[in-house]
């Protein structure tokens, strides 16, 4: 008996494994440093099942199919043609077609009725809007007592900075967050709650891509998260030059 208890509690860990290496599979957008900030926000979108979730800017759809895999009904919209069909793809490899629903949108005008969404989420998107405008259409169209969940990119960090002004030509037309940005998107809404994450745990890039030792790579990286929680907590004025922060906007 005990020994057959032992495998089915075996059996449970290994299935727990599997199913957070799919989740973290599904959301690696920039190597894993997006895990902490789904780590923080799941939590605070509760039970899924039955929700009506829209993202902005779905990309290759993991996060839309995994939200679908946690029981919500999701809409995803994109700008790019070949990620709908790119995501359609990965939806129906996790059996969760039927979930998800993918379309050709501009996230500052959205094609739907008031007060439809339960949650709205995205990663990296309103950086490429007028920030307020997207805010404003997202609260039309957020149920009351739903939320907005935005993901997005700071402006002060000074080695992303640097990366930005010497490899993407393009960093100049994008609307990057600083921390008056972060509130005034929350004007938009009832209640904001955020949290800035990566002040120095950005170095851990350099054994990623600079000199590719992904054993160093991992082990710096949770080193200097722990810094980092440190440092923040005792050192608020520093959120300003985190990497990303992950506001969480509330409709009453």
């Amino acid at each position: 008996m005990l020994k057959s208890k032992n495998m089915l509690t075996l059996k449970g860990q290994r299935s727990a494994s599997r199913s957070d290496s799919v989740e973290a599979d599904l959301l690696l957008w920039w190597e894993d440093f997006y895990l902490p900030i789904f780590a923080y926000i799941l939590p605070k979108m509760g039970e899924l099942e039955g929700k009506k979730v829209l993202e902005l800017g779905t990309g290759t759809g993991g996060t839309a199919t995994l939200l679908a895999k946690r029981g919500a009904s999701v809409v995803g919209i994109d700008l790019l043609p070949f990620r709908l069909t790119e995501a359609r793809a990965r939806a129906a490899e996790h059996d969760v077609a039927e979930s998800v629903e993918f379309a050709l949108m501009d996230a500052m005008h959205l094609a739907f009725p008031d007060n439809t969404f339960d949650f709205i989420i995205s990663k990296s998107v309103l950086v490429f809007t007028d920030h307020t405008r997207t805010a404003q259409e997202c609260y039309r169209v957020l149920k009351p007592g739903g939320k907005a969940i935005f993901i997005e990119n700071m402006r002060h960090h000074p080695a992303v900075w640097l990366y930005r002004k010497a490899f993407l030509r393009y960093s100049g037309k994008l609307h990057y967050f600083s921390l008056h940005d972060v509130a005034a998107v929350g004007a938009e809404f009832e209640g904001l709650e955020h949290r800035e994450f990566h002040l120095s745990a950005v170095g851990a890039l350099f054994w990623q891509k600079g000199i590719s030792i992904p054993l160093f790579y991992r082990w710096t990286f949770g080193i200097l998260k722990v810094v980092d929680a440190v440092l923040l907590k005792c050192f608020p004025f520093l959120k300003r030059f985190c990497w990303i922060t992950a506001m969480i906007c509330h409709k009453d």
